[in-house]
C-alpha cells in the first residue's frame, strides 16, 4: 500500500497542477466542475491518504496518465487524437470521482475531526447540497 499510496499523493499534487503547454486549456481543465469536485474529495483524503481505496488510487492513476497523453499531444500541435484524449480526461474525472468520493464521505462520518479535516468536509458537503 506505500507505493500506491506515494502514486496516490504524486498524482493527486500533479492533478492540483496539471502541466499543460497550453494555457488556456490549462485554466479551463482546471475550474471544470468535475475537476473542483475532485478536488474538494482530494482536500479530505489528503488529510488521511491511507483511507484513499485501491480502487480510488488506480482512477487517479488513469487520470494522470491521460493528462500526461493530452500534454504531450498538445506539444505536437493538433493531433488528431486530442479530441478523443479530452473525452477520455473527461470520463477519467468522473472515474474519480466516483472512486473517490466514497472514501471521502466515509472519512467525513469518522467521530473526532481534526480542524483541517472538519473544513474539507464542511466543503466537500456544501457542493452536494
Amino acid at each position: 500500500m506505500k507505493t500506491a499510496l506515494s502514486i496516490f499523493c504524486l498524482t493527486a499534487f500533479c492533478l492540483a497542477s496539471p502541466a499543460r503547454a497550453d494555457e488556456s486549456l490549462s485554466s479551463a481543465a482546471e475550474s471544470s466542475v468535475p475537476n473542483i469536485q475532485l478536488q474538494k474529495e482530494l482536500a479530505v483524503l489528503q488529510t488521511d491518504p491511507e483511507q484513499a481505496s485501491e480502487a480510488c488510487v488506480t482512477a487517479m492513476k488513469e487520470l494522470h496518465d491521460t493528462q500526461a497523453k493530452i500534454a504531450l499531444a498538445e506539444e505536437r500541435s493538433s493531433s488528431p487524437d486530442l479530441t478523443v484524449a479530452h473525452d477520455v480526461l473527461e470520463s477519467d474525472y468522473e472515474s474519480a470521482i466516483e472512486m473517490c468520493g466514497p472514501d471521502a464521505r466515509r472519512l467525513c462520518g469518522e467521530p473526532n475531526l481534526s480542524n483541517k479535516l472538519a473544513h474539507a468536509c464542511q466543503i466537500l458537503s456544501a457542493s452536494s447540497d
